[in-house]
């Protein structure tokens, strides 16, 4: 049975992950549509790197949906809410 990788492991090989010491490129520059007139960005899911960490299942691990390539993410914490009105930066905190 695999094992679940360790906290270091995870967070070289899982770089989408967004929370507020981690934010991927995506985060950045990719603005959402609200259906309104104003345009809102993706907020950070959780606080902390290991807060990600303990609420993620991993390839391999029960209840994983499967895909080798990615991990599975729940109950995502939005420290800050989930929408902002401009990209996050870590100086937000």
């Amino acid at each position: 049975m695999p094992r679940r990788p360790s906290f270091e492991h995870a967070r070289q090989r899982y770089q989408n992950r967004f929370t507020m010491e981690h934010v991927p490129h995506w985060a950045r520059r990719r603005p959402v549509d609200d259906g309104g007139t104003l345009s809102k960005f993706y907020a950070p899911q959780f606080r902390s790197d290991r807060e990600w960490y303990e609420h993620t299942v991993f390839p391999g691990e029960p209840g994983h949906p499967g895909d080798p390539h990615f991990c599975f993410t729940t109950g995502q914490t939005w420290p800050l809410g989930q929408w902002l009105d401009r990209p996050f930066h870590p100086t937000m905190q």
